[in-house]
């Protein structure tokens, strides 16, 4: 009996010649070993792999690993979602409860080591090649860094010429990064701007609010806009522009306005008494404050070109909105 659909049993090489006419089939599979083939956006090395008629969603990636990219979202750890990565910089999805990068007396990996296991382990090879060429190992470094029970996106150069750029955007307030917060109160103002002075206290854990420059404070610079309200149980949503970015900024100024962040154990200062209850819980089923980085915008390290990234509230955040909805 005469196969009805001859087109299903091709492979991504029968395939790939389609995109490539000109070119010999035993270099086009070379291309494919090399990863510069993409199916759904992501990168297939399968010559031989038989697969339905892939249509648009079989892509070619350029060869030259200056301007290749990787744009399209991929999990590659529970916690870790990568949604842009080239040979300058990476944006990852950082989940809550993950470092950003490593820290003294956790033993858990971070976000940073996450992406380098992923990029230098064997299932990464191709992917590393089409981006960094034939060098050794991948050494991405911090750019900036999230709360470990922050959500959302996180900048990682992949280089120290790319870091130096990036840190150099980050000085001169040009690398935008916006949240979104749940504050545990009404926000009587439509937008607005806080200005004070942190300083990290002795063990370089939780910040000290100051309003006037005190001996080794810096200013904290944070502009902030009403989103939503939910009036009934009194809780604002807001989104929030960093212009400077201290540890743990936004939820110290957010307190000091009267608007401490839902779940936030260390500002909130009912929410830290309540916590000392044995068997006390965060409010609306929260394990953590209610802050999510929802946006980065940069001008890449190479080309200067403006790139913006953005990322959704997560799941345990949309099931807050509608508790209070």
């Amino acid at each position: 009996m005469q196969d009805e659909n001859p087109g299903e049993n091709k492979t991504l090489l029968d395939w790939a010649m389609g995109l490539c006419p000109d070119s010999p089939r035993k270099r086009v599979k070379e291309w494919i070993a090399a990863g510069r083939f993409f199916l759904d956006g992501e990168v297939v090395t399968q010559a031989g792999m038989r697969i339905p008629d892939p249509g648009e969603a079989l892509t070619m990636g350029a060869p030259d690993s200056a301007t290749a990219s990787w744009a399209h979202r991929k999990k590659i750890h529970p916690k870790v979602t990568v949604v842009y990565l080239d040979a300058s910089f990476a944006v990852v999805d950082k989940a809550a409860g993950i470092l950003s990068v490593p820290m003294e007396g956790y033993k858990t990996l971070s976000a940073l080591e996450v992406l380098a296991e992923y990029l230098n382990n064997d299932k990464g090879e191709p992917l590393r090649k089409r981006l960094f060429g034939n060098r050794g190992k991948v050494r991405p470094l911090p750019v900036h860094r999230l709360d470990q029970y922050t959500s959302g996106l996180l900048c990682i150069a992949m280089n120290p010429d790319a870091r130096q750029s990036l840190m150099e955007q980050l000085r001169k307030h040009e690398l935008l990064r916006e949240y979104v917060a749940y504050v545990d109160a009404t926000c009587h103002e439509e937008s607005g701007t806080w200005r004070h002075h942190l300083k990290l206290d002795s063990r370089q854990y939780q910040q000290n609010l100051f309003h006037k420059p005190v001996a080794g404070s810096v200013e904290a610079v944070t502009h902030f806009a009403i989103e939503k309200v939910f009036p009934t149980n009194r809780v604002t949503r807001l989104k929030i522009r960093l212009e400077t970015g201290l540890k743990h900024q936004i939820r110290i100024q957010a307190a000091a306005a009267g608007l401490p962040l839902l779940g936030d154990r260390l500002y909130h200062s009912g929410t830290a008494a309540a916590m000392k209850r044995r068997g006390a819980t965060l409010p609306y089923g929260l394990r953590r404050q209610a802050l999510h980085a929802s946006a980065i915008g940069l001008k890449h390290p190479v080309d200067g070109r403006e790139l913006t990234f953005h990322s959704k509230v997560p799941a345990d955040l949309a099931r807050l909105e509608d508790r209070l909805s």
